[in-house]
């Protein structure tokens, strides 16, 4: 019946979304969107939205994200797969930065 080729359909999307997380996502780089002002630098990360960081420079900025990244990865069984750049919409004043965890 049609909930029967449902169920199967949604296993399959079960198995192939559950396969993405057997990739370490360790080596995979987290885009970071950073707010350049006279103050400094505002981070944020799309993948991890409780991580809002705001640091005098670039450098600093994307230090401490990256610290707080690879805090918040030890705290996940599946750690969120990493928003493909393109999917991002970077406003004037930001530039987006990989930041690579681990």
């Amino acid at each position: 019946s049609m909930d029967e080729h449902k169920r199967h359909e949604m296993d399959k999307m079960d198995d192939m979304f559950g396969m993405q997380y057997s990739i370490s996502v360790e080596n995979q780089p987290y885009p970071v969107l950073c707010t350049l002002s006279a103050d400094g630098c505002a981070a944020h990360v799309p993948d991890f939205p409780k991580i809002v960081i705001t640091a005098s420079t670039l450098d600093a900025a994307l230090l401490e994200v990256k610290q707080q990244i690879e805090k918040a990865l030890r705290q996940y069984k599946n750690p969120p797969i990493p928003t493909k750049q393109e999917q991002i919409v970077v406003p004037n004043n930001s530039v987006l930065v990989l930041v690579k965890a681990g």
